[in-house]
């Protein structure tokens, strides 16, 4: 034998599915706020219902079986905290999906800023490669051009020892050819004066 509670539940799903087939001709817009609207409605009735002593009648969904015993204030309190925790839950609910939104839209913003800066890492280091590659080649070209510019001194200093030896060669040649000729001159004129 099933209790009322089981009998309860069965009768508000049966409700349920015939209201869900009745509902496929509006827009989940307008049935969500539906929705809303009577589960307030239901809460400030069941609130109302607590509060009033039970011999006063309280109106109620027809579809909805009379309960069989006294406890109806009990079941319409149970009610109005199963109906104000329904309401917390949707809010934490809505609150929660908010959150998760503003969550999903800061991630796709934090992501796309590291592909940026990721982006902007890789540029810099090639930069900073390439500039150390032109360093490393006028390093090289300074120890060359020293390198180059050593031997060409070494190269210059033996062309003017070259020179300075010509040079003396070149004077001894003239002198001793000098030397020559006076002699000539001198024997010429012994020759012609004599």
């Amino acid at each position: 034998m099933s209790s009322w509670r089981e009998e309860y539940i069965k009768s508000l799903n049966e409700r349920d599915e015939r209201e869900k087939a009745s509902y496929e001709r509006f827009s989940p817009e307008f049935i969500e706020a539906y929705t809303k609207l009577l589960d307030r409605t239901a809460a400030l009735e069941a609130e109302k219902a607590a509060s009033t002593p039970s011999s006063e009648p309280v109106s109620r969904d027809p579809a909805l079986p009379i309960p069989a015993n006294d406890g109806t204030a009990q079941i319409r309190r149970d009610l109005a905290e199963a109906l104000r925790a329904n309401g917390q839950l949707k809010s934490r609910i809505a609150a929660a999906e908010k959150e998760l939104v503003a969550l999903r839209a800061k991630a796709k913003t934090d992501t796309k800023l590291v592909q940026d800066l990721t982006k902007e890492r890789a540029v810099l280091a090639q930069k900073v490669r390439d500039r150390d590659e032109e360093l490393k080649g006028k390093a090289k070209f300074l120890v060359d051009s020293q390198d180059e510019i050593s031997v060409l001194n070494l190269q210059l200093d033996s062309f003017e020892k070259q020179v300075k030896k010509l040079k003396a060669d070149n004077q001894q040649l003239i002198d001793r050819w000098m030397a020559s000729k006076g002699l000539e001159a001198d024997e010429m004129n012994k020759a012609l004066g004599g």
